[in-house]
């Protein structure tokens, strides 16, 4: 029973995409946090969000800046608010002690995950399930996780995505000109040779040269949301034995929006794959079980050894969704984790 005069989870959701200074958000703060603060280090480029955890009470509050989120001119990251874009809702964890009040969506942490999901499905339809179960909603997402020993609700998570980067003119009919089988084929080229410069120009690969050079990586991420990543070509089967040392065309990695900040590959992914696929969906559009799989606790990679290349999918295990497919050179997989087993 939630105590007299106490929030409860819904109206604390109501608080989602309000300034860090409006007046609910900061009596919210005062009543449930002892009035502690985010702080950014307006210093730290890379700083876009805190959290204020209240570890008492099972409850975090996640402040990002507002440019950052609404992808915004950069140069005003760090120059706008902080907006409360993630409420985390715990149950009794190794560092936290469960809500006392009530849960949003009408949860409840005795229930299992059966109930979860049914609760849940009567609001925002069925969920892409995993190690976590999510939902999408209009104005957020929602993921709930689970007892590894009850497999009782264990946290529930809601957040404001980051909104996607707008799409450049006549990006979407470029990057169709650009399918994987394109990348595949060029596997094993020097970085500096005619063909591959001749081909990848439309994509302002000449223009990024230098930065393979020295980086070993062509970054079309804020154009295009691709990154070809070159290695010596000893390393490669394919690669040209008289250059060993020299770098050759290796992997070629289409991202989701905002995944490392990348505007969204607008072009074919291999084997019919979309980015809004869940980890569910990945051994029936391949066709085959895949070769390996390594699970952490908030993403995942799967990698299919396939004939002329590894397909390389890398998902996140909280929205349940693609963030990156690769297609790499073949075995190059098994160089590049040589020493994972050591």
């Amino acid at each position: 029973m939630t105590p007299a005069g106490a929030v409860t989870g819904d109206e604390l959701l109501r608080l989602l995409a309000r300034g860090v200074d409006d007046p609910v958000v900061q009596a919210s703060l005062e009543q449930l946090a002892r009035g502690m603060q985010p702080e950014v280090d307006a210093e730290d480029n890379g700083a876009f969000a805190d959290w204020v955890t209240v570890n008492e009470i099972g409850l975090e509050y996640g402040f990002q800046d507002e440019a950052f989120v609404r992808a915004w001119d950069p140069e005003r990251r760090g120059h706008t608010r902080l907006i409360l874009t993630q409420l985390y809702f715990y149950g009794d964890t190794p560092r936290t002690r469960p809500f006392p009040y009530a849960l949003p969506f009408g949860l409840d942490l005795r229930d299992d995950r059966h109930a979860v999901q049914r609760k849940l499905a009567a609001i925002a339809g069925p969920c892409k399930t995993y190690i976590r179960d999510a939902w999408t909603l209009p104005a957020f997402q929602v993921t709930t996780a689970y007892g590894a020993d009850t497999n009782l609700l264990e946290s529930i998570y809601c957040h404001i995505p980051h909104d996607p980067w707008l799409p450049l003119r006549d990006e979407a009919t470029l990057a169709q000109v650009f399918p994987p089988n394109l990348f595949i084929g060029l596997f094993g080229l020097r970085w500096s040779d005619e063909r591959l410069r001749t081909i990848l120009a439309p994509l302002g690969y000449v223009e990024a040269m230098a930065d393979v050079r020295s980086e070993h990586m062509a970054d079309f991420l804020p154009t295009h949301g691709l990154a070809l990543t070159f290695a010596p070509s000893r390393e490669l089967a394919m690669g040209d034995p008289r250059y060993p040392r020299s770098l050759a065309l290796a992997v070629a990695t289409f991202h989701a929006s905002r995944d490392m900040d990348a505007r969204e590959w607008a072009g074919e992914l291999p084997c019919k794959l979309v980015f809004s696929d869940a980890q569910s969906d990945l051994v029936a559009k391949v066709g085959q079980a895949p070769d390996e799989r390594i699970d952490s606790d908030r993403s995942g990679i799967v990698a299919w050894h396939l004939a002329g290349y590894s397909l390389v999918v890398v998902y996140s295990n909280i929205e349940n969704r693609i963030l990156r497919v690769s297609v790499m050179a073949p075995g190059y997989w098994q160089v590049v984790h040589a020493d994972d087993g050591d």
